[in-house]
């Protein structure tokens, strides 16, 4: 084959992936059609301006906004500026209070619908993934205009907006567009039909997907990534690393197997403490700004979902109760990384949390039904030993005692025999993590 004839085959595929990149851009930066509104915005009575304003403090609370938007100096709920940490760089929350100069104050409720549901800001500005519209896709319409009429009730924040710092090649924006085309959900998701004998545990069960899959966004940190970094929805809720800690399995029978129950949860949610733990660490932000200002119907749909999973009208998938899982019998002794484990146990947490780790109600958490040492990774254990936690009020309420971080007590080995310890008497795991897989894990930890 000649020269010439070669260089015409390289320009034929030059040309075509020109034209398949032009058409993925194309594609890929556009919002497609927009619903049209729920209701005529311009001719909104007092009244039901104020019921949409009342639903859409509610949908923002749902739609955990202020975790993202949220001012990490003042707390301003709307004035923007906190950081996500992401393998591709830092971004920051953004200014959505009606300032017209740096938030949102000249859109209008489509402008806002685009955004949320398609990544796209005024001027064909593609927003980065980590904007979760991704799970927002299929947000109601009416949703999305109560939430633009409570926005736009709110102060404006004259904050100017941070510019996002990602490493190239992430930093070409429009690139977002060819992620965009490939992984970005359909526009204009079929409407889902009412199950035809519908009853309460039919709608409790839809209302709760709705709240976990869509506005509550849970699949973002509890769902594992694909390689180009979508959340892989063959195993949605199946847990996931991220930003430096593990987000747990969210699916009934792991949820079960951790102890958990319709009830339990509930509480966990509404007031950040159970059995089973506390909210800390990214779950915090959570609690603070969501779910334990949300109404407690909806947050019992969640708990329903969560439980029983997608199985509408069927009975629940566990237990109201779920028994205390018994601890692994297969577990080979391991005598000295137990008796050393146990020492170090004894002397650092048994006068707080109680020989048995059965801790001390509203002041130390118990260990024992404590789900944290029955995740598949040792990663957040190790944190908390390392880096304590915080006293803070949690909410209607409850609050979190201040516990010390052991960093500089424990070298990585007697960190390893603790964490095994805790992890064969109370987390149903077996107790090999080595000292090499506890520096790696503080490697994560700080990395975040």
């Amino acid at each position: 084959m000649d020269k010439r004839k070669l260089t015409k085959i390289a320009a034929a595929v030059a040309a075509a992936g020109a034209l398949l990149l032009g058409a993925m851009y194309i594609a890929g930066s556009s919002s497609g059609s927009v619903p049209p509104a729920s209701v005529d915005l311009s001719q909104l009575s007092p009244e039901h301006k104020q019921q949409l304003s009342e639903r859409g403090l509610q949908v923002f609370r749902a739609a955990d906004c202020a975790a993202c938007h949220s001012s990490p100096t003042t707390g301003a709920e709307l004035a923007g500026g906190m950081a996500m940490v992401t393998p591709m760089g830092t971004l920051y929350g953004t200014n959505i209070s009606p300032s017209k100069e740096h938030g949102i104050g000249n859109w209008s409720a489509d402008d806002l619908y685009r955004a949320v549901a398609r990544g796209m800001a005024p001027g064909r500005k593609n927003l980065y993934p980590a904007m979760p519209y991704a799970s927002y896709h299929d947000i109601t319409r009416a949703d999305v205009d109560a939430l633009w009429v409570w926005l736009q009730q709110q102060p404006a924040v004259e904050v100017p907006n941070r510019a996002a710092e990602m490493h190239f090649p992430f930093s070409i924006r429009p690139a977002v567009a060819l992620w965009n085309a490939l992984e970005r959900p359909a526009s204009q998701p079929a409407p889902k039909a009412a199950p035809a004998a519908a009853n309460e545990a039919d709608l409790l069960i839809e209302r709760g997907r709705y709240l976990v899959n869509t506005l509550g966004h849970c699949g973002e940190c509890h769902t594992p990534r694909t390689a180009s970094f979508a959340m892989d929805l063959k195993q949605s809720l199946a847990g996931n690393v991220i930003e430096g800690a593990y987000a747990p399995d969210l699916r009934p029978e792991a949820m079960a197997q951790r102890g958990w129950n319709e009830g339990d949860l509930l509480r966990f949610m509404r007031t950040g403490l159970s059995p089973q733990g506390v909210m800390t660490m990214g779950m915090f932000p959570v609690l603070e700004h969501s779910s334990s200002q949300m109404d407690e119907a909806d947050l019992k749909a969640m708990a329903a979902y969560l439980m029983r999973g997608d199985k509408a009208g069927a009975a629940a998938a566990v237990p109201a109760v779920a028994a205390k899982p018994e601890p692994l019998q297969d577990v080979a002794p391991q005598t000295q990384v137990s008796a050393n484990g146990q020492r170090v146990y004894l002397g650092l947490c048994a006068g707080c949390h109680g020989v048995d780790g059965q801790g001390q109600p509203h002041s130390s958490l118990r260990l024992d039904s404590n789900t944290t040492a029955m995740f598949p990774t040792p990663l957040n254990l190790v944190r908390v030993i390392r880096e304590g936690l915080t006293e803070r009020d949690l909410a209607h309420g409850e609050r979190m005692q201040a516990m010390p971080g052991f960093a500089q007590q424990l070298p990585d080995q007697d960190m390893a025999d603790l964490v095994n310890y805790m992890r064969v008497r109370w987390g149903r795991q077996k107790g090999d993590v080595t000292p090499a897989q506890v520096a790696d894990l503080i490697k994560t930890a700080e990395s975040h």
